[in-house]
């Protein structure tokens, strides 16, 4: 109980810089999750076929992989104010695009430029968290911020979802904009405007190659293993969860005596990686060490995967995929403290973009891993595979972060 109390007294005391970020940042999000929710099931009211749909989904993740090195230079080069707030604003303009264009070509150019407002948005943000963080609450404010960033992804899936049905997705991405464009004006006349302050001329280490920033033993197994996560959980265990309990069950699945259509069971499991947890296990690697977080999180989401690859129950299978995204939180911001941990103020930003660019690689494989297979036993492979994928990870982090005492990582002193 002394720990959750601490953990209370500390939200409290939460930056406001933190708070208006990540409230910024959320309110880009609403028409993203949206279409991840609707245009799936609804490709007529864009005039797309599902191949289409497909494409225009993982655009913006794909084109990541190019923007997070670009969103670093222009960091460098223009500072940081600037450039977030232009993102916010061309974030409205997307999601405007997508609420009123049929035209595949405006709608992929929209996602691609959603794809760097998101690059531009997640730098910033944890920019924001490492300026008002410190040693001692790292994890804890990083696991604030994700907490609040997923309000707007809950937002878009749940309300978005509900609004379309009401009201068609036009009327609903224009509201959905409307609130975007109110969050930037509200965040650039009430920001500090030191959380985003940065140099306006490029600095030389910034500007080094980034093999010399990967160089760093702890850099490349922390990459590795938000990689590692991302390609798991964001990608083959979301992508795939709703064939695998139809196979399991057929179109309806009976709990409790009330039987539930896959496609809304399949929905209230993928609400469930949303969980509010988050604030809770950055605090857990603050005071206990972001080793044994890390670890736990790794173990918790192979034996989930084990389960779902071996098991018939239902109840089994329900707790095996609550564990999974569990375990998928923990994982997301204790490693994003420690990408935090590792990148000093002087190569921040090409840590960062870094770090973000093999997290966006394993999203990006994910769902065309989760998605090739043809039956049931295939993905049942795929799982027990992924969960040996998640031990080996785990070994390769406690080996690396255990050979050396590193104040960064804020090891316990068990740990070292």
């Amino acid at each position: 109980m002394s720990d959750l109390a601490a953990e209370r007294r500390a939200l409290r005391g939460l930056p406001l810089p933190v708070i208006a970020v990540a409230l910024a940042v959320a309110s880009t999000l609403l028409g993203d999750s949206m279409l991840y929710a609707v245009m799936p099931s609804q490709p007529e009211s864009w005039m797309l076929s599902l191949p289409a749909v497909g494409i225009l989904l993982s655009a913006n993740r794909l084109i990541r992989l190019v923007t997070n090195s670009v969103a670093a230079v222009i960091f460098q080069w223009f500072g940081r104010r600037g450039p977030f707030i232009a993102a916010l604003l061309l974030s409205v303009v997307v999601t405007l695009c997508y609420g009123w264009s049929t035209a595949f070509g405006l709608l992929l150019a929209a996602r691609m430029g959603w794809g760097f407002c998101w690059s531009i948005l997640r730098l910033g943000g944890f920019w924001t968290v490492l300026t008002e963080a410190g040693d001692h609450n790292r994890g804890l404010l990083m696991g604030a911020y994700s907490a609040i960033v997923r309000m707007g992804s809950v937002g878009g899936v749940l309300l978005g979802a509900a609004l379309a049905d009401l009201f068609g997705h036009k009327l609903t991405l224009t509201l959905f904009a409307a609130v975007m464009a109110g969050t930037a004006v509200a965040w650039t006349l009430t920001s500090r405007r030191p959380a985003l302050a940065g140099q306006s001329t490029p600095q030389k280490s910034e500007r080094a190659d980034l093999r010399a920033v990967l160089a760093d033993r702890r850099l490349l197994v922390t990459c590795g293993a938000i990689l590692v996560t991302g390609l798991v959980f964001s990608g083959l265990v979301t992508a795939s969860l709703g064939f695998y309990l139809s196979a399991h069950f057929g179109q309806q699945i009976a709990v409790l005596g009330v039987a539930l259509g896959v496609t809304t069971a399949t929905g209230i499991l993928l609400g469930s990686q949303w969980l509010p947890l988050s604030p809770l296990f950055g605090y857990l690697s603050d005071r206990f060490g972001r080793v044994t977080v890390i670890s736990g999180g790794f173990a918790t989401g192979a034996a989930g995967l084990i389960v779902l690859a071996a098991s018939n129950s239902i109840w089994l299978i329900l707790a095996a995929v609550l564990f999974a995204f569990v375990a998928s939180t923990a994982l997301t911001v204790t490693l994003h403290a420690t990408a935090g941990d590792l990148a000093p103020p002087d190569r921040r930003n090409a840590v960062l973009s870094a770090y973000a660019t093999f997290l966006d690689l394993g999203s990006a494989l994910g769902p065309l891993i989760g998605l090739s297979f043809a039956s049931l036993a295939a993905l049942q492979g795929l799982y027990s595979g992924a969960a040996v994928l998640l031990l080996v990870a785990a070994l390769s982090f406690w080996l690396v972060f255990r050979s050396r005492t590193s104040r960064a990582v804020h090891s316990h002193p068990s740990e070292t």
